[in-house]
């Protein structure tokens, strides 16, 4: 989910370099619908900013639905301050991105939702952490 054209084209071009299929949405909304049309999503990437909504209030939301809250889970924004490695299926990195951190943040998210064993909870709990690292909150 990113909202800037440029950087979306860019992530999806990584992505598919990488070996992965990818969908580009502009919105938290947009993004809801692909997850819940396709029950492949291992992975979503999240700008911390959206037009409709906050990023880490597309990641409480992802938790809340069955269907979703197995997907790893990963913050890329400019309101980031640091990178977060995964931990819990969530990671968050820092824009702009370097690639190589991109495509093994992407790989332990997959990683994560083929293997990982967390909770719910726990994994609530990573991503209020996480959004203390953010320069705007939700």
């Amino acid at each position: 989910m990113e909202d800037d054209d440029a950087v979306r084209g860019f992530l999806g071009r990584a992505l598919e370099r990488g070996g992965w299929e990818s969908t580009g949405v502009r919105t938290g909304e947009e993004a809801f619908e692909i997850v819940h049309a396709d029950s492949s999503i291992g992975a979503v990437l999240i700008d911390g900013l959206l037009p409709d909504m906050h990023g880490v209030r597309v990641a409480h939301r992802l938790l809340d639905d069955p269907a979703a809250k197995r997907i790893g889970i990963g913050f890329i924004s400019g309101a980031i301050r640091e990178h977060q490695p995964a931990e819990s299926g969530i990671a968050a990195l820092s824009k702009p991105v370097r690639l190589p951190d991109l495509l093994a943040t992407v790989q332990a998210l997959l990683d994560w939702h083929e293997y990982g064993t967390d909770d719910t909870d726990t994994r609530r709990s990573v991503v209020k952490r996480f959004e203390q690292g953010f320069l705007v909150g939700p």
